[in-house]
């Protein structure tokens, strides 16, 4: 019998929130390499903060993060400037975050002049070299304010993808998006894992895109403040025992799934 593969991303009894106010607690999720995994639940479930305390942003109110095998947050410890760890990370905003009043290139630029030691020429071909993989490079020298919001998207993961991330953060990636450019996104996604094999980590509550890329999703619930249940999309819609999960996969409303009044 061989032991299971170390998780790229594990937390052990992980609570997340704000000074006094928890938002989710004893989180304990195994995140496999190469595994797209989704973080969802209603509004106001605390997703965007669990996603925001597995990149360092927001310290755990108890518990710690493991990122590749190394405690990389924990309660009570001030967090550490880590770029050994960060380097491995790569990061998209939810509504991209990109720099407005830096073109495409140099937000590009940003993350490789901030965490490595790469000789300009290098920072710029591998801006260039990301920027077409997302099929952008003839808008490199353009303001994000001159491209659509799916394009500033796409730029947020050319930037993202610069370090050569073993792990990538997608905060929202298709929320506000056309179900056309949405699709792109979610065809992107998939390539990006198939041709580099990293790991994906995404906020999201689009059910096409969710149905489309996820292998596996934790359902997030605010009631309890705790992960109501866990599992590959399609079988939370058609098989968790919790009405919850599956009024949220197939969009009916929780009274009703429930026959309260």
């Amino acid at each position: 019998m061989t032991d299971e593969p170390t998780p790229v991303i594990e937390t052990e009894g992980l609570s997340v929130g704000y000074g006094d106010r928890v938002v989710q607690r004893g989180l304990d999720l195994r995140i496999a390499r190469g595994e797209i995994f989704v973080l969802l639940g209603g509004s106001g479930c605390g997703k965007s903060t669990v996603l925001r305390t597995l990149i360092g942003l927001v310290p755990p109110l108890a518990g710690r993060v493991r990122i590749l095998g190394r405690v990389f947050a924990e309660a009570g410890r001030e967090p550490e400037e880590n770029p050994a760890i960060l380097r491995h990370l790569g990061v998209m905003f939810q509504n991209g975050a990109l720099f407005g009043s830096k073109t495409l290139l140099e937000n590009c630029a940003l993350p490789q002049e901030t965490l490595t030691d790469r000789a300009p020429e290098e920072i710029e071909r591998i801006s260039r070299d990301r920027l077409r993989d997302v099929g952008l490079l003839d808008f490199a020298d353009f303001l994000p304010k001159e491209i659509s919001g799916g394009m500033q998207k796409r730029a947020a993961i050319a930037r993202a993808l610069t370090l050569d991330p073993d792990i990538l953060f997608l905060d929202e990636p298709s929320a506000g998006l056309d179900p056309v450019t949405s699709a792109e996104l979610d065809e992107l996604i998939l390539r990006i894992r198939a041709e580099k094999g990293t790991t994906i980590v995404l906020v999201s509550h689009e059910l096409a895109s969710i149905f489309a890329i996820a292998d596996r999703a934790v359902f997030l619930d605010r009631a309890t403040h705790t992960v109501l249940d866990e599992g590959a999309p399609a079988f939370l819609r058609d098989n968790s025992p919790h009405k919850a999960v599956r009024s949220f996969f197939n969009r009916t409303p929780e009274r009703k799934a429930t026959g309260h009044a």
